[in-house]
């Protein structure tokens, strides 16, 4: 049987086919009303958001859009986020998503680099920029706003959507429009967040679109649980405008006729998880990371009888968590303790952070540490990570469970798939640990001997290649591709042929520009980045991001840097979790007023430098972090170390602590 993803040739095609199929079910949900942040969840339904996308699509096209223009998306993500994009498409035009937190400076460039016709945006303080910033954009038509606005410049959503209604030649249009797309169709053109430079516009097609949603849905368990018709509620908080939100957060969802629920903002993920309790979320690992941070140091603070419960517990999950990685049966000791660590402890935390409804989680944007996977597959909680750029449009590679070889062609198997579906879907699916009926733990059991071991999942790897994607690894260690899913050298980086040609290599593999290497199973690992490799005067080779992971993994590590591009040793800049160097300070009666008097305190500085001389015990001698330096803030997209995505700009940091690198070789 052909799923609607399957058969439709555009994500247009794919909306009105699911909302046919979906009518008064919810879609998504938000705590907004008719655009203004409300106190309450408000739900849309399929019937209802596609009557939005039919209205504004045609009043789009009575402002005079036509096929192959550029309008720009530029809002916080929200429902008619996805209402304005599918909007876009349908008329036939070409969607350019913003980061909303984007300069005025970095907005007048990618709309005139684009020639955005039009823009629409969030609330009316991003409409009043885009005001300002109007004159400078010559090809820029009209701007509209996604809520009611006085500002006289911009056109109120109702007010697009009612040009919409009231013109039937518009609505024809659309219709025709939309049921014209074709594969080769551009739908995207999405910039990049640029660590260095100006960002490029990589034009995705709608073919491109497809590829990606289908490598998303390839996977075994999700093959099944849309074959079972299960379909499951997320919460969306990483930026729609990135590739990794818009294909998990809203083609995966919107593939399997789920329900989108968005988060209030980034600030208030923790609150909208225990009020929302997804059964689907994506994050890059600074949440993941959070969470166990905050459970390790909860831990640290029991005694008596629940401190012995709890650290029994931490390690029966870590044994148990060894056997479902590694594909291993569980011995029956094992599989007992597994269980009573999940009834006594785990189910708590899960409870406590909103997880406990949680059955499908991944992480991007950055490598996710070994610990970190095992402490939530203790949980019954599996992380896939995955490896893909925006060029790629996201997944090249998942690390998603996966079978090396096919399941044995037997009654047992299949019915222990069906019992995979039971225990993960439909009972923890809604809050119910398996764990706490007979019935549920039989079937766990059985799950647990006759799938788990064929399923393997590898932490610190990045997953084997997707379907249908080719990967190989160049002479210097640099990571190649290609894919249906991965944008096209005829269509490239837009207005930049140039730039186009060199990321291709003569056979048409894109060159990745990331170093990695595969392991004897065929799963990928990313050792780093091949322009921020650090080659000392000595000309030594040394990776950064593996040293900065290791120092990040302590709890009272935020960011780190590590430096030594043409120098003689390598250093490090460290940025503190104050909130828990406080309570150090305080145990310790250590006295300050500020950050900046708390990292200059020789007690903190020789704390941190009996962490930096642990990690230095595992590293080749030439690798050693010699010297490092405290930094007072943290990292953040205002301050400008780090992107929308939270990557970190090199550049940047190198340039804002040129003193602090500076004294640390003097």
């Amino acid at each position: 049987m052909a799923y609607a993803y399957q058969k439709e040739d555009s994500q247009s095609g794919l909306f009105f086919s699911q909302a046919a199929q979906f009518q008064n079910d919810v879609f998504m949900r938000a705590k907004l009303r008719n655009g203004e942040p409300c106190d309450e969840w408000v739900d849309i339904t399929w019937n209802q958001a596609a009557e939005e996308v039919r209205q504004m699509g045609a009043g789009l096209i009575e402002m005079g859009i036509e096929k192959k223009d550029r309008v720009a998306v530029f809002a916080h993500n929200r429902p008619r986020w996805i209402i304005t994009d599918q909007a876009i498409q349908g008329a036939g035009g070409i969607a350019v998503p913003i980061y909303p937190t984007s300069t005025d400076n970095q907005l007048i460039f990618i709309l005139n680099d684009c020639g955005a016709k039009a823009i629409i945006t969030g609330e009316p303080s991003l409409a009043e920029q885009a005001v300002r910033v109007k004159p400078q954009v010559p090809s820029l038509e009209f701007i509209a706003c996604m809520t009611s606005t006085r500002i006289k410049e911009v056109i109120p959503y109702d007010r697009l959507l009612d040009k919409g209604k009231q013109s039937q030649k518009a609505l024809d249009q659309f219709e025709q429009r939309r049921k014209s797309l074709k594969p080769e169709d551009w739908a995207l053109i999405i910039y990049t967040s640029g660590t260095t430079g100006n960002p490029k516009g990589v034009v995705l097609d709608q073919s491109n679109l497809k590829a990606e949603t289908d490598v998303l849905m390839s996977t075994p368990i999700l093959e099944k649980i849309i074959e079972r018709g299960v379909r499951l509620e997320n919460l969306s908080f990483l930026p729609l405008c990135h590739i990794m939100g818009r294909t998990n957060d809203y083609h995966l969802q919107m593939a399997l006729g789920g329900t989108i629920s968005f988060a209030e903002s980034i600030q208030k993920v923790q609150n909208n998880l225990l009020e929302i309790r997804p059964q689907v979320l994506f994050s890059v690992p600074r949440l993941y990371e959070k969470i166990f941070e905050a459970v390790k140091l909860h831990g640290e603070k029991l005694t008596g009888r629940k401190k012995k419960v709890f650290d029994w517990a931490m390690k029966a999950g870590d044994v148990a968590s060894d056997h479902l990685i590694e594909g291993t049966p569980m011995p029956p000791p094992v599989s007992i303790k597994f269980a009573l660590s999940n009834l006594l402890v785990y189910d708590k935390i899960r409870k406590v952070v909103g997880f406990d409804r949680l059955v499908v989680a991944g992480s991007g944007g950055g490598a996710l540490p070994k610990e970190i996977t095992k402490f939530f597959r203790s949980m019954n909680i599996t992380i896939t990570e995955g490896y893909g750029l925006t060029e790629t449009t996201s997944a090249i590679s998942s690390n998603a469970p996966v079978f090396l070889e096919p399941l044995p062609d037997k009654k047992i198997y299949k019915k222990a798939m069906d019992w995979l579906v039971d225990v993960q879907f439909l009972l923890q699916g809604n809050g119910i640990c398996p764990f706490k009926s007979l019935k549920g733990t039989l079937k766990a059991t059985v799950v647990s001997k006759k799938i788990l071991p064929h399923f393997i999942i590898k932490p610190g790897f990045v997953g084997r290649p997707c379907k249908d994607t080719e990967i190989k690894i160049a002479e210097d260690g640099e990571i190649l591709v290609k894919g249906p899913q991965v944008f096209k050298q005829s269509n490239g980086y837009y207005n930049q042929k140039e730039k186009t040609d060199e990321v291709f290599t003569d056979d048409g593999f894109f060159m990745t520009g990331d170093i990695g290497e595969f392991d004897e199973n065929g799963f990928l690992k990313i050792t780093d980045r091949k322009k921020e490799l650090i080659v000392t005067s000595g000309g030594k080779n040394i990776a950064p991001h593996p040293i900065e992971m290791a120092l990040v993994m302590d709890m009272y590590v935020d960011y780190a840097v590590v430096i030594g591009e043409g120098k003689n040793y390598i250093t490090a800049l460290i940025v503190p979790q104050f909130e828990l160097l406080q309570e150090v300070a305080r145990e310790k009666n250590i006295p300050y007023k500020s950050n900046d008097d708390l990292i200059k305190s020789p007690e903190i500085i020789s704390f941190f430098q009996t962490k930096v001389e642990e990690i230095n015990q595992n590293l080749a001698r030439y690798e050693q972090i010699k010297k490092f330096r405290l930094l007072p803030h943290a990292f953040s997209e205002e301050t400008g170390e780090l992107t929308p995505t939270l990557k970190m700009k090199r550049r940047v940091v190198n340039e804002k602590y040129s003193k602090e690198i500076q004294a640390l070789y003097s």
